[in-house]
């Protein structure tokens, strides 16, 4: 007799146990899966591939061809004081409508000395599009 209340309930936990796990499309009685997942914590500190620090206020931008085709900007960096490491200059060439980087170019210049002005030119070729093109300079210490 316990053999067969063991047997009977065996049967109706794995009964139940299949029911639990079939998909209400595949005509089961269970509930949905939760949409809730459970991930390990995080610090929640994002560090950037190349952290840099950025010195836009040091840089100012002289001129920015904007024609399709091959373009030239130009400007100087002065490296604030304290500066140590390479100095790098990006201006992107960007369609404001949509704000896509059409062409970018970059110029670094290693062990900078702070104070000391660099003049700096960025080349880049951007793609006839008839779009309006607008410069936006970068400036960072890496």
């Amino acid at each position: 007799m316990k053999k067969s209340v063991a047997c009977i309930v065996g049967v109706l936990v794995t009964a139940a146990a299949i029911a639990g796990c079939s998909s209400p499309e595949n005509g089961g009685a269970g509930n949905p899966p939760s949409s809730t997942t459970t991930k390990a914590p995080t610090t929640g500190e994002a560090k950037p591939a190349n952290p840099g620090t950025g010195i836009i206020e040091a840089a100012t931008m002289g001129s920015c061809d904007t024609a399709p085709g091959k373009v030239t900007a130009t400007g100087t960096v002065t490296p604030p004081e304290g500066t140590k490491g390479t100095v790098k200059v990006s201006v992107s060439w960007v369609d404001p409508k949509t704000s896509a980087v059409l062409a970018r170019g970059e110029q670094s210049f290693k062990d900078a000395k702070a104070g000391k002005a660099l003049d700096w030119s960025v080349n880049a070729e951007v793609p006839e599009q008839g779009v309006d093109v607008k410069c936006v300079l970068g400036a960072a210490v890496l």
